[in-house]
């Protein structure tokens, strides 16, 4: 695989090793245009409130007669209540922080294709219309520049297990969709043992486990609180906006950057259908990519669609050869392995 790769041939290449894709339900059309839609729409999210909130506001400004119902949790508890409402659903759009639980949790939505979501690479959507990427994300390393230098930085992931970063490691725990799919990634990259190990010397040390919120960890290496964190790449520019002392470290790993993404779909037997289908349309639009690029610093997945000021292009990094869209089935292993290790 090239080492320096546009996203869009990236996913063409991984699509062709993967071969032909699987027979697929008949998905729902576009919503028919109206004058003025109306009603609501009921979004369950994991993502943080400040980084969704702005697109919300956003859809209202295109559709003020449209009520935005917003429920945030973690993903686990968030896919657990979808299912316990599948005989009488209440929310209507899941908007998630990792492809791989996504996948794993597929039956859970219904097919859905429209023009937006054909322009998405194939690599960041199911092949049955269930889900579909929204943004892009790399995991990566901050660290506080008025506590550590960069040649003191760990050059692999792996190093970040060293005992001279004992007590000065902020992580996310078991119950982040990211830090979850990371492991499932490399996993799959490095094999079972040498995870396993990480976990255990992440544990040894007196790991800063801040539980599900990237946001908790980028304050704390912030604050100087702890010296380096383990965030999607975002959480830099939103510290580094904020005027916080942070760097931004990328692992030399021979793998290369781990690429997540966040995702939407609509539940199955939604009740407010075609409002679900204007929000995901949205979102995946110009102008939702737009401020999820400007106002949160991520990847937008559509094409054409540029970057916030001063973020580095996702293709100037090579990019591990790994399709978290098929490791859904890898998701419960990943949980025990952690659980086995002593990850919270």
């Amino acid at each position: 695989m090239p080492h320096r790769l546009p996203i869009l041939l990236l996913a063409a290449a991984l699509l062709a090793a993967c071969g032909g894709a699987p027979a697929a339900p008949a998905p729902t059309a576009a919503p028919a245009p109206t004058a003025a839609p109306a009603g609501e729409v009921t979004v369950y999210t994991s993502r943080s409130e400040p980084l969704f909130k702005p697109v919300v506001e956003a859809f209202n400004a295109q559709y003020p007669s449209i009520k935005v119902n917003v429920l945030s949790g973690s993903n686990g508890d968030l896919l657990a209540k979808i299912r316990e409402e599948s005989a009488n659903p209440q929310a209507d759009v899941f908007i998630n922080s990792d492809t791989v639980s996504i996948a794993a949790n597929a039956d859970a939505f219904q097919p859905y294709d429209s023009p937006a979501i054909q322009q998405v690479p194939a690599q960041f959507r199911a092949d049955d219309g269930t889900w579909t990427a929204l943004t892009l994300r790399g995991r990566v390393l901050m660290y506080n520049t008025d506590l550590v230098k960069p040649d003191e930085l760990p050059k692999s992931i792996f190093d970040t297990a060293d005992p001279k970063w004992q007590g000065q490691f902020a992580a996310t725990d078991s119950t982040s969709g990211a830090m979850v799919g990371h492991m499932v990634a490399l996993r799959a990259l490095v094999g079972d043992e040498k995870v396993e190990t990480l976990v255990r010397g992440w544990v040894a040390n007196d790991t800063q486990w801040l539980g599900s919120s990237h946001t908790n960890v980028r304050n704390a290496v912030g604050k100087g609180e702890a010296k380096i964190g383990l965030v999607n790449h975002y959480y830099y520019y939103l510290s580094k906006a904020e005027g916080q002392p942070v760097g931004l470290h990328y692992f030399e790993d021979d793998f290369g950057l781990i690429v997540n993404s966040t995702n939407a779909a609509i539940v199955k037997n939604a009740r407010n259908l075609d409002n679900a289908k204007r929000f995901i349309d949205f979102m995946l639009s110009p102008e939702g990519q737009r401020i999820f690029a400007e106002k949160n610093f991520e990847y937008p997945i559509i094409p054409g669609v540029p970057l916030a000021q001063g973020v580095e292009p996702l293709g100037e990094r090579k990019i591990a050869d790994v399709a978290l869209k098929k490791l859904g089935e890898e998701l419960e292993p990943t949980k025990a392995l952690l659980q086995r290790a002593g990850m919270p």
